[in-house]
């Protein structure tokens, strides 16, 4: 007999939360962009602030406003604002509706290179980075987003083929879903490779496309910014007062109303809780199938889902019972709750 396949898919998560899972989305990229936490972020990423202070990495070399999910990403669109991003203005631009945009782009002037130099950086906050669940493998993403922030320059950045104006780019992707279950970071960048013979090329010539991948795991860490971020997105034991508590104390993070207000609205939208009440949902289903016969285990897991408030059609898809099934199921659960 083939093994039943238990699928959470991005739409059963949509399902269960409505809107509210866009909505957790939503708030943890403008908590983000708050200048302290880009500053934690910037300090630990990119090496041309390793050096720098957090205060001074937010007030003197952030520039502009960061703008949150505000300039698209596709071929033709990024262009379409092009006073955004180099003045750090808020206007209004052409509509965007529907378009994929980065999550938060702003601009740094890096400190100590004699010369300033700006370095243009985005920042993407992604729920799971699982190739099952998003269709596609990350990091081809993350390529294509760097890209992107290098060929967008171009009449915006610099003009004709003034291709020496060209700025350095830094895309960080944070994710929520550790696949080794540890805590990393890794950096992605071009590197010179001597093939034949020897020659050295100024570094600043290519050293310009630089992906960084901050993935949390589900044990606490020791790391300054991994254990900030574990705080605010994965720590769902945490209180909204005990994580206030974190950033003002051990990080000097000042809450202001805005950030109060992201962060109280994450904790009641509780997306991380509940996620995983629906995994243990799954497994507890899978031990009782294989303890009482597959079809009770798949029986049981569909009343748990149905419970919390999924749809008849995503629990079919995620248990793969038939649809009739699953609807007398649901029957049977709405006639013992009256």
């Amino acid at each position: 007999m083939t093994e039943q396949r238990f699928i959470i898919t991005e739409n059963m998560m949509d399902s269960l939360y409505g809107s509210d899972n866009a909505k957790y989305g939503q708030h943890a990229k403008h908590l983000l962009a708050s200048r302290k936490l880009l500053a934690e972020i910037v300090k630990r990423a990119v090496p041309e602030f390793q050096d720098a202070s957090i205060n001074d990495i937010a007030e003197k070399y952030i520039e502009g406003t960061p703008l949150v999910g505000s300039i698209p990403v596709a071929p033709g669109l990024t262009n379409a604002v092009p006073s955004k991003i180099s003045r750090g203005r808020n206007e209004d631009g052409v509509p965007k509706e529907g378009y994929i945009t980065y999550d938060i782009l702003f601009h740094a002037r890096a400190p100590g290179t004699g010369e300033p130099m700006t370095l243009i950086i985005n920042v993407e906050a992604q729920r799971s980075q699982k190739e099952s669940t998003l269709g596609y493998h990350l990091m081809k993403r993350a390529v294509f987003y760097a890209c992107r922030l290098i060929s967008s320059q171009k009449e915006r950045e610099f003009e004709g083929k003034d291709y020496n104006s060209i700025k350095k780019i830094y895309s960080i992707w944070i994710c929520m879903d550790s696949p080794s279950r540890d805590s990393y970071i890794n950096r992605y960048r071009l590197e010179e490779k001597h093939l034949l013979h020897r020659y050295d090329e100024p570094q600043e010539n290519y050293d310009l496309v630089n992906i960084v991948l901050i993935s949390l795991g589900e044990k606490a860490d020791k790391d300054r910014l991994i254990h900030l971020l574990q705080v605010l997105f994965t720590e769902s034991h945490q209180t909204f007062d005990s994580k206030r508590n974190i950033l003002q104390k051990e990080y000097h993070i000042e809450i202001t109303p805005e950030m109060e207000q992201e962060m109280s609205t994450m904790c009641n939208l509780s997306l991380n809780i509940s996620e995983e009440a629906l995994n243990r949902g799954l497994a507890q289903g899978r031990k009782e199938g294989r303890a009482e016969g597959r079809l009770a285990g798949l029986n049981e897991t569909a009343l748990r889902l149905l419970s919390m408030g999924l749809s008849v059609e995503d629990v079919s898809k995620g248990t793969s019972l038939p649809l009739e099934a699953v609807e007398e199921i649901k029957k049977q659960m709405i006639e013992k709750n009256k």
